[in-house]
């Protein structure tokens, strides 16, 4: 070999070298940047974060009243869950008292707002029990507020006098 080969081949190993040393350099400031930019982003978000709750609460009297006024919707809310409770409660031991079995009562959707200050919720329900038990129950449903929408009877056949109800109830609530 001669002396200008190994030159040239020495010089070639020596830019093979050193691309590579490039290329790994590269990468790592590549990588630097990317890490930098997530920070940036993250710190930017949290930024955006504390400008928006400043804005919100720079005037302690107005962060009250909006304060305020969650709480009153969440206290009115509760109240209108108790009262939807009371009324499934008082639906139940009418049933126990007539001695009607409720197979089950599962609420349909969320509360309607309607017109005059009322909330409409809608129960689909399935009771067991004698023909003259579930009319009288049903009775009591409708004088506490209830609107049997839609009604569909079943004889259990085990039974002449058992008769299985499939039930679609509105109660209507006040706000």
């Amino acid at each position: 070999m001669k002396a200008g080969e190994k030159t040239i081949n020495l010089l070639a190993c020596i830019a093979l070298v050193l691309s590579t040393g490039f290329g790994v350099k590269a990468l790592e400031l590549w990588n630097e940047r990317q890490l930098a930019v997530e920070q940036t982003q993250k710190l930017q978000g949290q930024l955006t974060q504390q400008i928006r709750f400043a804005d919100e609460h720079s005037d302690y009297k107005t962060y009250k009243i909006k304060l305020l006024d969650k709480q009153k919707k969440l206290e009115q809310q509760v109240e209108h869950n108790l009262s939807l409770n009371n009324r499934l409660q008082r639906l139940q031991k009418q049933a126990r008292a007539q001695s009607i079995h409720l197979n089950s009562m599962q609420m349909e959707g969320k509360p309607v707002a309607l017109q005059n200050g009322l909330q409409m919720q809608k129960l689909q329900t399935s009771a067991v029990g004698d023909f003259y038990s579930l009319l009288r129950w049903l009775r009591q449903a409708e004088r506490d507020g209830c609107k049997v929408k839609e009604l569909r009877l079943q004889s259990v056949m085990q039974e002449k006098e058992v008769l299985k109800m499939e039930l679609s109830l509105e109660f209507y609530i006040a706000n």
